[in-house]
């Protein structure tokens, strides 16, 4: 937004707060508050506030007979606490929770507070918060284009936008590392310059890892799925049901999927979808023969038209020489005038990152079925992903 932080304090839920806030109004511009708007007695953010910038806490009828309506909260008075707004402050309502944000001013500085929990807090900021603090700081907006970037390492990122970078004046970037993907923004240049600059991204990590856009992998191959009217079985082992919630976090995902096994043992693989014994013995439950099967097993026993299976080793132990850990394999089988079917080995290198693994195994997952899916022509493109 162009605001320079200039401190980021930590403190606990203690009175300390009270004069800490005082302190901060003093020196700065701008204080952006989470946390503290709880119920409890040590929830001091709203006496913070008006202490800082001496007025009185006023208790707000109409907000607290929402609070009462939304979460029936009659019965519970430590709750009456959260309807309590400093005198002259703003309400910014909290769709996601009892506690709402407020903003206002303090000797000239504006101050905001909003609750913790990131489901509550990133919402209000993005939806509420942020625009106030245009206008009330007669920002200019930037105009901004947002990338999503699946299994590439951050490092390697960062190189490839230097050296884009470097031959496009004007366009500055900015990355947020988050759970399955980093969200890359660029501003600055012209339009023209920022399309130019994701091509370039793309012709170095290819189209299927670097989407215009906030995407997840799960909500693209959703979205391929209802496009091509196909329905999706999984089969899961080292992700252990991983795939199956990425995919239904999402509302209306049954229109794209069937559902799933886990068959994390190899006499479930056996049991659930017809794995045989001889591949188990000869090959591994982590190896080509294994996926393949898992995944016709799992369009034979459903009627699902696009399978995906994941075998891999996750760590921290069970590797071994010739599969260590961070080897996954995955399948993709698709019915359409015949069965079409493809494997790919990947091998996750984060040494004992158990969680890494699984997360990088179940995106690699996710959008190697939505090429399938979409542009089957690209597979032989999954050689060359940047994945370690």
């Amino acid at each position: 937004m162009g605001v320079q932080v200039k401190r980021i304090w930590l403190m606990q839920d203690e009175p300390e707060v009270i004069p800490a806030v005082s302190t901060l109004t003093e020196k700065h511009e701008v204080v952006l508050i989470t946390g503290g708007l709880g119920p409890t007695s040590d929830d001091l953010t709203r006496e913070a506030i008006s202490e800082a910038a001496g007025i009185s806490l006023v208790f707000d009828s109409v907000l607290w007979e929402d609070l009462k309506s939304r979460y029936g909260l009659s019965k519970a008075e430590a709750n009456r606490k959260q309807a309590m707004v400093p005198e002259g402050f703003q309400v910014l309502p909290n769709a996601n929770g009892t506690a709402p944000g407020i903003w206002g001013t303090v000797d000239g500085c504006l101050v905001a507070a909003l609750p913790g929990p990131p489901r509550e807090l990133v919402p209000l900021f993005q939806d509420l918060l942020r625009p106030v603090l245009f206008e009330q700081l007669q920002l200019t907006p930037q105009v901004e284009t947002e990338v999503s970037c699946f299994l590439i390492p951050e490092a390697m990122l960062e190189d490839a936008c230097l050296k884009i970078g470097g031959n496009l004046d004007g366009v500055q970037w900015r990355t947020r590392f988050q759970a399955h993907r980093i969200s890359l923004y660029l501003v600055g240049g012209s339009t023209q310059q920022r399309e130019e600059f994701i091509d370039k991204l793309q012709q170095n990590f290819g189209e299927a890892l670097v989407r215009r856009g906030d995407n997840e992998a799960a909500a693209l191959l959703l979205e391929t799925l209802k496009q091509s009217e196909a329905q999706l079985v999984s089969v899961e082992s080292c992700t252990g049901g991983m795939i199956g919630t990425l995919v239904t976090n999402i509302p209306g995902s049954s229109e794209g999927y069937w559902g799933g096994f886990i068959t994390y043992d190899n006499q479930a693989k056996q049991s659930a979808v017809g794995v045989s014994r001889s591949t188990l013995d000869t090959s591994g439950a982590v190896s080509e023969a294994a996926v393949l099967e898992m995944a016709e097993g799992a369009l034979d026993r459903s009627t699902a038209d696009v399978s995906l299976a994941v075998s891999g080793i996750a760590g921290p132990s069970g590797g071994t020489i010739e599969k260590p850990v961070g080897t996954v394999w995955i399948a993709v089988s698709r019915w359409t005038n015949q069965q079409v079917i493809h494997s790919e080995a990947f091998h996750f290198t984060f040494g004992s990152r158990r969680d890494i693994v699984r997360r990088r195994a179940a995106v690699a997952a996710l959008l190697l079925t939505e090429i399938m899916v979409r542009k089957p022509e690209s597979l032989d493109m999954v050689q060359h992903w940047h994945y370690s």
